[in-house]
């Protein structure tokens, strides 16, 4: 057939043959018993009736484990079969050691592709098979690694049409080279649970490139053909619902020969060695199917209808490919809504395109907004959420709804891919840091999903009340994921549910992206304080993925090798970001950085000092330079300079996008400030502003007061963050450019509704008071080390600006003084003093009275 002839292409985790993808149905052929020719393939008129056989349980390509002749590679072209070809090396032996044992290697890899270059039967190659642990462990992974990386360099040189990869296995999973086109894994595991896990952590490490099972199989000479036939068939269930590209049957016939010998104690074959046919071959007839590039769905236990939500703000450039790709989605039970966010281009003309999708126009009231819109007007029990810059794959509601309702998960989301770039520019952008990107607690639950990219149950969805509005640009769904979680909420994710996300094409867009990025992060830092670290960046508990590998030259992946190397499973562990990269690459560093340069203009013997610091940023960028994956196309010395660029302007940009939100948004307005509460007549203010105490008889305590307190605050226009659960304070109300205010709050239980609560307000410092004074310390430090004699006059400046610190925080908390005891008397409780002036116009509990010491007033 002609489609022998196409080749086979990676998308992402999918491979392609044309415009349709190709599920990978595969087994071992041989190695056999070898002719007078040397090949390990059997004869011809055997390879015809197998090859026949194969077609008709539906395999389509075959896996050899040497270099095949040219009438092999004919007759798997006339069965239109394609052919995996494992290219055998001494891999046994210290092979790194010698120059001669290494250029041994290569030529061997050099020449047998060279051999069958161009044709079209062959699906690709596998430049090795199962280096053993303690060897990769002997020679150094890394070593290890760069090698097989080089392997592959040298055949893509010689074929470029075909695809490339090594066939590792658990013992080995460390080794992960980055320049292949799909990772091929052969796992024996025999316990459902057990290989459907593996499996999922798997994908995760292997991130957006295909991933499929080069060896599987069971034993029938100690295991019946019952229970062969059984356990293939739910691999190939676990393998689709798993979103693996394909798997690999080991083997085809009970007939095998290996270490030169004819081994005869082990009968994994589908067929017997005169070949016939075991139970597992007419149970993997009805499984596989017959059609060669037909993924083989494992049937959902319910699809629930779901209504896919794209919310677009002049998103017209890519807004048709987005509608045509989810107007192709493999899911029977579904609608689509466009929520046009106030629009200036011609989205409403696309929209009426596609009269199948539920269009919304509304005034621009930001992107929370548009999202809650959407889920207002949808039918569906789910709501899958997409942007128009995406293009959904055919499969991603079947694999985002299979998560969701086979794992009892409230939410689900999966990967953004970048689609394939337009130009050098884009391609530099989508692999520089910064990207959207999904957040992992194990390998099946996630701390956060992109909001491009994700899905939740009504229920759980209106039980959070939605995404908050005000986040217009971006940290919506960083803000929701957090509430749903807090909320009891646990999200799902799903590797193979992915859709395909445009980058931004321009340098500035991505700069206007970075910047929308540090706004999010500074107005997330309000609500929810506690996940964000010193300098404002959040700090994750998951794994960060999306990133190279090894980014960081400071932490690299941790290996399990087992006890003297031995564990079957040898796990890689990837280390989270290194916090002492961040902390180079950080705004917060590099101004420290210029401020040493500047110092170092009076200071000679500090001037070193700087620019070791810009060297340490320096040596981050350039660390992910070196490791970033940039389009091969697009991969030239060029682009990896604009890549380093890129990196290193990214966080600063993001960081002082952060800083100005902050110092803008944290700071309540000065009109706010200098007003002052209406009190209620007979009032009288009167002790200390850092105590306040209530009594009331009606069982209103702290979180009536607490209530009262969070209403003036809306109602007056205050910025203020509540605690999360991980502070000891209540509230944290910003007040102006040097101070802000903690209040903490305690109630006493004084027998039936009587209750004595206290209320301790203190100032607390902001980070531009704490750099002002450094800088300030350490001139006048420097002044007089320097000076001839001690300079007392160049200090009174600088107490006179530590009165006028003391004045701001003093007039800051008297007024949030004034508030909460406007707050204590809407909630019904009357302040109390702590000397007797006055005695109580009602009858005061005796207990509390003794205790606090104090007198009603009002």
């Amino acid at each position: 057939m002609s489609s022998a002839h196409t080749r086979i292409r990676a998308v992402a985790k999918f491979f392609f043959e044309g415009d349709r993808k190709f599920f990978i149905k595969g087994v071992t052929y041989g190695p056999f018993a070898p002719d007078a020719e040397g090949f390990y393939l059997g004869k011809p008129e055997q390879v015809d009736a197998d090859l026949h056989q194969m077609r008709e349980i539906g395999v389509n390509v075959v896996r050899i484990y040497h270099s095949p002749p040219l009438w092999f590679l004919d007759r798997c072209a006339a069965a239109n079969l394609r052919v995996l070809i494992t290219l055998p090396w001494e891999k046994h032996i210290e092979f790194l050691r010698q120059r001669k044992a290494r250029e041994k290697i290569e030529e061997s890899v050099r020449t047998a592709v060279s051999e069958h270059a161009g044709n079209p039967a062959i699906l690709g190659y596998l430049v090795g098979n199962e280096i053993s642990p303690q060897m990769a462990r002997w020679l150094g992974v890394r070593r290890v690694t760069e090698f097989v990386e080089k392997l592959v360099r040298i055949g893509r040189s010689i074929d470029p049409d075909v695809l490339y990869s090594y066939a590792t296995y658990p013992p080995t999973e460390f080794l992960l080279p980055q320049n292949l086109d799909f990772y091929c894994f052969n796992v024996y595991l025999h316990n459902q649970g057990d290989f459907e896990r593996y499996l999922l952590r798997l994908q995760n490490l292997t991130e957006d490139r295909p991933l499929i099972l080069g060896e599987f199989g069971i034993d029938t000479i100690r295991h019946t053909q019952d229970e062969q036939a059984e356990m293939l068939c739910w691999h190939v269930d676990s393998v689709v619902h798993c979103g693996l590209a394909g798997t690999i049957f080991f083997a085809w016939t009970d007939e095998w020969f290996t270490g030169n010998v004819e081994v005869t104690d082990w009968a994994f074959g589908l067929v017997t060695r005169d070949r016939q046919p075991k139970k597992v071959f007419h149970a993997l007839r009805a499984k596989l199917g017959l059609n060669d590039a037909v993924l083989p769905h494992r049937k959902l236990p319910e699809t629930p209808f779901v209504s896919v939500i794209v919310c677009s703000y002049n998103g017209a450039k890519t807004l048709e490919a987005c509608l045509e790709s989810l107007g192709k989605i493999n899911y029977p039970n579904y609608e689509v809504i466009l929520v046009d966010d106030g629009s200036k281009d011609n989205t409403p003309e696309i929209a009426s395109k596609f009269p199948s999708v539920r269009y919304i126009h509304q005034e621009n009231h930001g992107l929370s907004h548009a999202r809650n819109t959407g889920a207002a007007a949808a039918e569906g029990e789910i709501f899958a959420y997409t942007d128009s810059d995406c293009m959904g794959d055919e499969d991603w509601l079947y694999y985002l709804v299979g998560t969701l309702v086979t794992g009892g998960f409230s939410g689900v989301g999966g990967p953004n891919v970048t689609p394939p770039a337009q130009n050098w520019i884009q391609a530099c952008v989508a692999a520089a840091p910064g990207g959207p990107s999904h957040v992992l607690l194990t390998d099946t639950i996630a701390e956060h999903i992109p909001g491009c990219n994700m899905a939740f149950r009504r229920a759980a969805f209106e039980s959070v009340g939605g995404f908050d509005t005000e986040y217009r640009k971006a940290g919506d769904d960083v803000d929701f994921c957090w509430r749903l979680q807090q909320a009891g909420h646990v999200i799902g994710f799903s590797p193979t549910a992915l859709v395909w996300h445009y980058r931004r094409f321009t340098l500035k867009a991505f700069m206007k992206q970075q910047e929308g990025y540090g706004e999010a992060e500074s107005l997330l830092r309000f609500k929810h304080l506690i996940f964000f670290g010193p300098t404002g960046t959040a700090k994750w508990r998951g794994q960060i993925y999306g990133t190279p590998r090894f980014t960081w030259f400071l932490n690299r992946p941790i290996i399990y090798h087992g006890i003297f190397g031995d564990g079957f499973f040898q796990s890689l562990y990837p280390s989270p970001q290194s916090e002492i990269a961040a902390y180079l690459s950080s705004v917060e560093w590099f101004s420290l950085t210029v401020f040493l340069f500047g110092l170092g203009i009076f200071l000679p013997s500090l001037r070193i000092v700087p620019y070791v610091m810009f060297g340490g940023t320096l040596c981050v960028a350039l660390s992910y330079m070196v490791r970033a994956r940039i389009e091969p196309k697009y991969d030239t010395i060029h682009a990896r300079l604009l890549v380093m660029v890129l990196a290193f302007v990214q966080p600063l940009v993001r960081g002082w996008s952060r800083y100005f939100t902050w110092l803008h948004f944290k700071r309540t307005p000065r009109n706010v400030i200098r007003a002052h509460e209406s009190l209620p007549p007979g009032s009288r203010r009167f002790g200390t502003v850092s105590r306040r105490v209530y009594w009331n008889e009606q069982g209103k305590d702290r979180h009536h007061l607490l209530g009262a307190i969070f209403q003036l605050l809306e109602e007056e226009g205050w910025r203020y963050s509540a605690d999360t659960g991980w502070n000891e304070w209540d509230i944290q109300i910003y007040g102006n450019f040097w101070w802000s205010v903690v209040l903490q709050t305690v109630t006493e239980y004084h027998g039936g509704p009587k209750c004595l609560t206290r209320v301790r307000i203190r100032n607390k410092s902001v980070p531009t008071t704490v750099i002002v004074n450094l800088i300030a310390v350490a001139i006048l430090i420097y002044r007089q080390l320097n000076g001839a004699h001690l300079d007392l006059w160049s200090i009174v400046p600088y107490a006179i600006f530590l009165i006028f610190l003391f004045r701001r925080a003093r007039a800051l908390k008297k007024r949030v003084a004034e508030l909460v005891d406007l707050a204590a008397y809407r909630a019904g409780m009357q302040r109390i003093s702590r000397k007797m002036k006055k005695a109580p116009e009602k009858p005061v509990d005796k207990e509390a009275e003794e205790k606090a010491e104090v007198t009603v007033v009002g």
